[in-house]
């Protein structure tokens, strides 16, 4: 799961369970998620299976009704089905039946792992309750990785502190040294710069963009920013939201990937950014909802810039 959180709801009636959906969404955006909704077209056994087929890897949950009102197949079966191709996703049976019989139903069927839920005041309570259980196992992982990324981090910061004290000091032979380093790094970029204007002169231009070595994030933003002017207009609603993408996620992401953990009595509480001539930055989780709000308006500006352009270019 990614920022977006997707729902497959199966049932026949999907209206009257919409007020639970519209709660789950207004949870999520305030974790700074986005709810997509697939509501099934094809509730047959042989409709369910192609759709969990084509589409299962992106389902982070599914909501099945028990009386889905068609003659060959009921909610069991539906949810039977889901679970065979979709062994490890998260499922709520839900029905005005009482939980025991949802609960017979799904061992009659031999369906593990299922969420038992009534059609009722309290289904909303539980579709929530779920939902944000997937996403704090979605956020633990991410918490995982951030911290794997806070250690490449850290050691590339110990080796500027490294490399500053000894350039620094009093030491003549660390002086010249590092003179002699940046000598090289001159060299070596002049030499660069000969071999790029050659590539350059030569290459279409759609094979440098995607040379990152070259071309990276903040020359793209500025690129497509310019493309999105000429095809919308620099007034348009999206291109003011574009207008910002290198503070709202370029400096984040490069914010968060060089922020070192702030520990208060042996407890990480949060990371701190340390930025010199400037204030510390404290990135917590209030930090990451903000963080992970912008990313999904950026991203929706984003897609609709893409639209734009290629209908333009076609």
């Amino acid at each position: 799961m990614r920022l977006d959180f997707r729902l497959l709801v199966i049932d026949d009636q999907p209206g009257e369970i919409e007020d639970a959906i519209e709660m789950l969404r207004m949870s999520l955006e305030d974790k700074g998620f986005r709810l997509e909704v697939e509501i099934a077209k094809d509730i047959s056994v042989n409709g369910i299976d192609a759709y969990c087929k084509a589409e299962g890897r992106n389902i982070d949950l599914a909501i099945v009704d028990y009386r889905l009102g068609e003659e060959d197949i009921d909610g069991a079966l539906a949810a039977r089905t889901v679970r065979r191709r979709l062994k490890y996703t998260d499922i709520i049976f839900y029905s005005t039946s009482p939980k025991e019989e949802l609960a017979a139903k799904m061992a009659e069927h031999h369906v593990d792992g299922v969420f038992l839920g009534s059609r009722g005041n309290d289904f909303d309570e539980v579709l929530r309750g779920v939902a944000e259980t997937i996403v704090g196992k979605a956020i633990d992982l991410n918490h995982m990785r951030g911290i794997a990324i806070a250690e490449a981090a850290e050691m590339d910061l110990l080796m500027e502190a490294i490399l500053a004290g000894a350039y620094g000091s009093g030491n003549a032979a660390f002086v010249a040294k590092g003179r002699e380093r940046l000598a090289s790094l001159v060299q070596n970029e002049k030499e660069n710069l000969v071999k790029l204007e050659k590539r350059l002169k030569d290459a279409n231009p759609s094979e440098i963009v995607l040379d990152n070595a070259i071309f990276g994030s903040t020359y793209k933003w500025q690129a497509v920013y310019k493309l999105a002017e000429m095809t919308l207009g620099k007034n348009d609603n999206l291109c003011q939201v574009f207008a910002a993408y290198e503070r709202d996620v370029i400096t984040r992401r490069n914010l968060l990937a060089h922020a070192r953990a702030d520990v208060d009595d042996g407890v990480t509480a949060s990371l701190r950014a340390i930025r010199p001539g400037r204030p510390d930055e404290i990135i917590d989780e209030a930090w990451m909802v903000g963080f992970r709000s912008q990313l999904t308006r950026q991203r929706d500006a984003l897609n609709a810039i893409a639209a734009a352009v290629a209908d333009r270019a076609s």
